[in-house]
C-alpha cells in the first residue's frame, strides 16, 4: 500500500509550550491507522494539524502528495472574486467621497476617487492582516481539504441540531447547483433532480448507519451515539479518501460502538482509509490495522495492535515507568 498522508518533522508550540515536538508517520491507503497517547501527549494537536485546522511552525504534512498548506490556498476563483469585490468596494468608497461625505466637493473626481480607493484598500489589507495573523491559523482552509477528500469529525460533535437528520446529510455534499441563486431561477429541473439523487442518497446512508428511524428527528434531539453516526454519515456523504475520526465512540453505548466499529471495518474493505485519536484501548487495539503512540509530543512507537501492547515503552508512558 502507498501512504495517502505523510507527516514529517511535525513542530508546534503554544507560547512556550511544545505540543509537538518532531513528529513523523505515514498513513497508509485502505487502511485504519490509531493515534493514541496518554494525556498531553500531542495526539489532539497532531490531529489538528494533520486536518489543517493548526498550520505547523515547522515540518510539513502532505496529502496524496501536495503539501497541506498548499491545498488550502485561495483558488484562482477565490481570487477573481475577491479581487472584484475589492474593485467594487474601493469604487464605491470614492463615490462616497466625491459626494461631499469628506467635504471633497459634490462631483466624483479621480482625486476624491483615489482617496476613496486608498481608503478602501487600506481597509481591505488590514482585515487580511488580522486575520492571518491569528496564531494557529494563518492559512487554516479545512474546508478546501474537504473538497480533495480529506474530512473529519469532531470529539464534540457538530450537527445542526435544528435541522433535521436527513437535512443534516443532504446539506454535506459540496457544490451543489440549488446554490447557485441563478440556477434556482433559471435551472430549476436541474436543480430539483439533483437535490432528488441527493435525498436518496441520504435515505440510503441512514439506513447503512441504521438511523433511518430517526430521519425527521431534529438532530439535536438524538441520543450521543446517533449524532456520532450522523456525523460519520454527513462525512460519508462528502465521499473522501480520508476520514479523520476524533474519539468516534466517546459518550456511545456498547451496541452503537459495535456497530460503528463494524461500518468503519467494512468502509475500510470497500477502499476508504481511516485514522482515529481515541482514548478507548479496547476499540483501538480491535479496530486498527497499524498504531501510532504519542508522548511528550513525539512519536514514541508505530506497529500492529500485538507489537504496541507488548511493547514496555508503551507501558511506560501510560504508568509513568510503575
Amino acid at each position: 500500500m502507498s501512504a495517502i498522508l505523510e507527516a514529517e518533522n511535525l513542530r508546534k508550540t503554544f507560547g512556550g509550550i511544545v505540543a509537538v515536538d518532531g513528529a513523523t508517520f505515514e498513513i497508509e491507503e485502505e487502511s485504519i491507522t490509531g493515534l493514541i497517547g496518554p494525556n498531553g501527549a500531542g495526539k489532539t494537536t497532531t490531529f489538528n494539524l494533520i486536518s489543517g485546522f493548526y498550520e505547523p511552525d515547522s515540518g510539513t504534512v502532505r496529502y496524496d502528495g501536495r503539501d497541506l498548506q498548499e491545498l488550502m490556498e485561495p483558488s484562482r476563483d477565490e481570487k477573481l472574486i475577491w479581487g472584484g469585490a475589492s474593485g467594487i468596494t474601493f469604487g464605491a468608497l470614492g463615490g462616497i467621497a466625491g459626494l461631499g461625505l469628506f467635504g471633497l466637493g459634490p462631483v466624483p473626481s479621480v482625486g476624491t476617487l483615489a482617496v476613496g480607493a486608498g481608503v478602501g484598500a487600506g481597509v481591505y489589507v488590514g482585515q487580511e492582516k488580522i486575520r492571518q495573523s491569528r496564531e494557529g491559523h494563518k492559512n487554516s482552509r479545512p474546508f478546501m481539504l474537504a473538497r480533495e477528500g480529506l474530512a473529519r469529525t469532531f470529539q464534540i460533535t457538530r450537527e445542526l441540531s435544528e435541522m433535521t437528520a436527513l437535512e443534516n446529510l443532504m446539506l454535506a455534499p459540496q457544490e451543489q447547483a440549488g446554490e447557485n441563486l441563478v440556477n434556482t431561477w433559471l435551472r430549476r429541473g436541474a436543480v430539483a433532480d439533483e437535490e432528488a439523487a441527493v435525498r436518496e442518497r441520504a435515505e440510503e446512508m441512514l439506513e447503512l448507519l441504521e438511523i433511518d428511524h430517526v430521519r425527521h428527528e431534529e438532530a439535536g434531539n438524538l441520543s450521543g451515539g446517533q449524532r456520532k453516526l450522523l456525523e460519520l454519515g454527513r462525512v460519508l456523504m462528502l465521499d473522501p479518501d480520508l476520514i479523520l475520526l476524533d474519539e468516534p465512540v466517546a459518550g456511545v453505548n456498547p451496541t452503537l460502538t459495535e456497530k460503528l466499529m463494524d461500518r468503519i471495518r467494512t468502509l475500510r474493505d470497500e477502499g476508504y482509509t481511516f485514522c482515529i485519536v481515541e482514548h478507548d484501548m479496547e476499540v483501538i487495539m480491535n479496530l486498527s490495522d497499524t498504531i501510532i503512540v504519542m508522548n511528550e509530543g513525539k512519536k514514541l512507537v508505530e506497529g500492529t495492535p500485538e507489537d504496541v501492547r507488548s511493547d514496555e515503552r508503551v507501558i511506560d508512558a501510560y504508568l509513568g515507568g510503575v
